[in-house]
């Protein structure tokens, strides 16, 4: 196992600043006091709150911001806030995410120069509701400083006094495993009521077993999880179909991602059995260092080579 810093050391903290207008207001009292007691629509106001401007022209910020999350968590894991990313990866992910910003810049200046004319546009849809839209209108600078993408990427160092930095870095391998669960949950219904896997589930395999062999290095519970991807996925057909014991086996493996207790076990029974086959050779060298003068031993009959056990990934 690494140590701390040894750790911090291999991997680069990735920290998002991204900010979206909500193009929303609190719901005050007044808002209800409706003439000829009509009732806001909910295209205006819900949970406590009113809408001050057509959603839709917002989504491209938020599907950017959700582009962003999911391009550090490909092949990091979240951390004091940010991402760790692997600390060799992080100039691609840097390129990847100055992409992003670039394309969220040119939605922003689009939004901020068709503000008031879409604003009007939407009020227009709402006859009846006006005044209650146009209290609550802000003015096109205030919602530009609200539309930001914004990433920083910092180099780690703990200080002489880490406070409890030691123990948020051991339980990154748990916080791996659980963003590795959210990712195969789909997996399973790949596999429900089927007898042959869709090739189009191999790419949710793929991203799993990437994510994993990135962040290896954390958790050395993490690479058996590893090894037995590898072992199945090498042994796919390149165009056949994927069934008999090849898609059993693959349901095997989508149980195991899609849940993160399982796969620490998995990982930790494997690194365990790993550990102990590497101390018998050296145990046996041990007993072999005898007196050179002791006579020598009566040659063995030869035996057969031990049976390979299976990897189980039900536990």
């Amino acid at each position: 196992m690494y140590t701390m810093t040894e750790i911090t050391d291999r991997i680069t903290l990735v920290v998002l600043d991204i900010h979206i207008w909500s193009g929303r207001k609190k719901l005050r009292a007044e808002d209800l006091h409706l003439a000829d007691g009509a009732i806001p629509p909910e295209e205006l106001v819900s949970l406590g709150s009113k809408r001050v401007c057509d959603p839709e022209p917002l989504k491209p910020f938020h599907r950017l911001k959700q582009s962003a999350e999911r391009a550090c968590l490909r092949i990091g894991t979240r951390f004091l806030g940010g991402f760790a990313v692997p600390k060799d990866l992080s100039a691609g992910l840097a390129v990847e995410l100055d992409r992003l910003k670039a394309e969220f810049e040119v939605h922003r200046q689009r939004f901020l120069s068709g503000y008031d004319r879409d604003l009007e546009r939407w009020i227009g849809t709402l006859p009846g509701f006006e005044a209650a839209i146009r209290r609550a209108v802000e003015p096109v600078e205030c919602v530009a400083g609200r539309l930001r993408f914004g990433h920083q990427l910092v180099a780690i160092t703990p200080a002489e006094q880490p406070g409890t930095l030691a123990e948020t870095v051991e339980r990154l391998g748990d916080g791996i495993f659980a963003e590795v669960e959210q990712m195969a949950r789909e997996l399973n219904a790949s596999f429900e009521g089927k007898d042959k896997l869709h090739r189009r589930a191999l790419g949710t395999f793929g991203r799993v077993r990437e994510k994993l062999a990135c962040l290896s290095f954390i958790d050395g519970r993490i690479q058996p999880v590893v090894d037995s991807l590898d072992d199945w996925l090498q042994r796919l057909p390149v165009s056949a179909p994927i069934e008999g014991a090849l898609f059993n086996e693959g349901l095997g493996l989508a149980l195991l991602l899609s849940d993160a207790e399982r796969m620490a076990r998995h990982g930790g029974g494997q690194l365990t059995r790993t550990r102990t086959r590497t101390r018998v050779p050296a145990q046996r060298r041990s007993d072999q260092q005898r007196d050179p003068a002791s006579p020598e031993p009566a040659p063995l009959s030869p035996s057969p080579p031990p049976r390979q056990e299976p990897t189980s990934f039900f536990f």
